[in-house]
Parts: C-alpha cells; structure tokens; sequence
C-alpha cells in the first residue's frame, strides 16, 4: 500500500476449537470477544486484538467495532470460516500449492492488491460475491452486488453507518448505504473464498428473525432490495 496503512483482521466468535482463516495469509490479527481470548491463544492464535466486554453484540457491531478501533487506512476483513480462496472465471481454481496447502503469498497479495484498487479509487467499500460458481464470471470487477464473506475498508471514504438497535443490521445494508452516498462498491469477481458454512455457536440460524430482516430491508429500501422466498436468495437491484 503506498502512501497509507493497511492490516488484514479476522472476526470471529466462538470457534476457536476451528481456526481456519488464519492459515490462508501471510499476516493476520484474530478479533475476539475479550472473554474468549484465552480460547484462541490456546489454540495457536498469537495475534489477537479483543474486543472488551459489552462493545459487541452481533455481527455488524462487530465489523464496526474493528473499523472504529483499527489504526490503518484500509483494512481487511475476514470471516473465520473460510477454507480456501479461489480464482474464479472460465472454472474454479483453488489458490493452492502442489501439496495442497493455501499459497499465503498469493492469496496475500491478491488481498493487498484490492486494497490498494480500492484506496486508489477513493472507494469505501470492497468485497467479494456470496458464490463462487463459474456460471456468475462475466467480468473482472463489477460495481455493485450482494457482499460474500470478504470485505475490504477504506475507512475515510466509508459513509455507511451502524446505529444499534437497527431492524437492518447486515453487511448487505452496508453495501446498499455505500451505494446510495458513493455511488459504487467495488466486487472483484475473478477472486472468491470457499467458506465452511457450519451452523455452530457462533452462527444464528433463527428462520423467523431472518424473515423479519428481510422484512424491514424491503420497507428500509423498497425496490432496491428484494428477496425470493423459494429460492432463498436476495438481490440489490440498483442499476448502474
């Protein structure tokens, strides 16, 4: 990154007996809930920024909490359940060594690389696509969409907000904040992650708060936003 800061961060909440995300990148700061730090150092986690008791209560206060207390320009951040990153056009290709192993060098620099795109932008806000299937490749980057499991910050261009006790709490409400006051995000689409996808301690899987959700999205954003109920899919529907 020239001419500013950048860090790579990892959220996650009760999953310390799974730590994946960590071994995808040269680098990584793990953040966690205060009382679980212990957790974490015992299972090989030796960069830990924690989160003190009572500043994080779901998801997004989370990822706020980590762009609002995180000294660099831009940041990324990552969920804690991602297995492998993938190139994404023609197939998919794992970003692999021979072995097998995660080539953290690459996958680092790919990371940094849109860091920097997006700092060189004056963008706000990056990430990835929720799929990673071959048929959804039509271009390098796009410049709008449904965010994924990725996210890249830059924090002094970043005008979406959080306010606790919002009915819309989600990443997706995000995008569309930044969409509205910036115009566009920035979704690489050739760069994707695999994610496990478990629903342990750390996930809500509460059907009837989902559908509320989706609710007050519809009612916060109108035609902008919608959802399939049979397919279980939504989409932003802004037009650029």
């Amino acid at each position: 990154m020239s001419a500013s800061t950048f860090n790579i961060y990892c959220m996650s909440y009760k999953r310390s007996n799974a730590i994946m995300t960590k071994h995808l990148f040269e680098y990584c700061t793990y953040v966690v809930r205060e009382e679980e730090a212990d957790l974490y150092r015992s299972a090989g986690v030796d960069d830990i920024l924690a989160i003190p008791k009572g500043e994080a209560w779901n998801f997004m206060s989370t990822l706020y909490w980590i762009i609002n207390n995180t000294p660099e320009d831009v940041i990324f951040i990552a969920d804690d359940d991602i297995e492998k990153f993938v190139y994404r056009m023609d197939d998919t290709t794992y970003l692999e060594l021979p072995d097998g192993s995660p080539d953290v060098e690459k996958i680092t620099s790919e990371v940094e690389r849109i860091a920097q795109l997006l700092f060189d932008l004056d963008l706000g806000l990056a990430f990835d696509q929720p799929t990673l299937a071959p048929y959804a490749y039509d271009r390098e980057f796009q410049f709008k969409g449904m965010p994924g499991h990725i996210r890249w910050v830059n924090k002094k261009k970043l005008r979406a907000t959080y306010t606790r006790g919002e009915l819309t709490p989600s990443d997706v409400d995000m995008a569309l904040q930044e969409l509205m006051y910036n115009r566009i995000i920035l979704q690489p689409k050739y760069l994707c992650v695999k994610a496990f996808m478990d629903k342990n301690d750390g996930a809500k899987n509460d059907r009837r708060a989902f559908l509320e959700f989706t609710e007050a999205m519809r009612n916060k954003w109108g035609k902008y936003y919608v959802y399939n109920k049979k397919r279980n899919i939504g989409a932003i529907r802004v037009k650029r």
